[in-house]
């Protein structure tokens, strides 16, 4: 006589099996691994951004700098200065076409964003959907997806050349596209927290959004 409950002991057993013998996505273990063992970063960086009809509608280039845990400085150059800080309490925007500066907290606008993934360790992809990786050329993308249903972008795929980060892009809700290029990449270096601080330039309109 067969015991029923057998077989999907055996079937649990099988899958449980066939689970331990699934390659990891290597796309998945590069970004943990950089994820990890990134701590500072400087790097040049070249934006386009992308509408619906894929229509290029800004370009923007600058400097990046990050440092772990969530501090980042973007500095855009070109067409017209701005500049994004945060020091891991509050974030600075500071538009000089504008003469105007905007002050809010960290917490308040990162989320599962790109400044949250780059300035956290690897536990910051708990917040992200892995939805896989592809070879394309001498670059391996990863794609990640938001966990959060309020999140403002559908997806973000991040390009590898080897161990290095070269491209970034970030599909929002009404299908815009923001390209991130970077070159000159400079890991491991102290970065003061000084450099993550911003004074407003005397005359400019402050705008706080909270009390800090």
């Amino acid at each position: 006589m067969v015991k029923t409950g057998i077989w999907p002991a055996l079937l649990l057993l099988t899958s449980a099996a066939l689970a331990a013998e699934s390659p990891v996505d290597p796309g998945r273990e590069r970004l943990e691994s950089y994820l990890e063992n990134l701590d500072t970063l400087t790097a040049d960086f070249s934006q386009e951004v992308i509408n619906r009809d894929r229509e290029l509608v800004e370009s923007a280039s600058g400097r990046v700098a990050l440092r772990k845990p969530g501090r980042f400085r973007w500095d855009y150059l070109t067409p017209f200065e701005r500049v994004i800080v945060a020091d891991g309490e509050r974030v600075w925007l500071y538009e000089a076409d504008l003469e105007q500066v905007t002050i809010r907290r960290l917490d308040a606008g990162l989320g599962e964003t790109p400044a949250a993934l780059l300035t956290g360790n690897a536990e910051i992809l708990e917040r992200f959907e892995f939805l896989g990786s592809a070879q394309d050329g001498d670059l391996l993308w990863v794609n990640l997806g938001p966990r959060s249903a309020e999140a403002d972008f559908d997806s973000i795929r991040l390009g590898f050349r080897g161990d290095t980060l070269v491209r970034l892009e970030l599909q929002d809700r009404l299908g815009q596209t923001t390209q991130l290029s970077f070159a000159g990449q400079v890991t491991g270096i102290p970065l003061a927290d000084e450099f993550f601080r911003f004074d407003p330039p005397e005359g400019v309109d402050v705008i706080s959004e909270t009390e800090f």
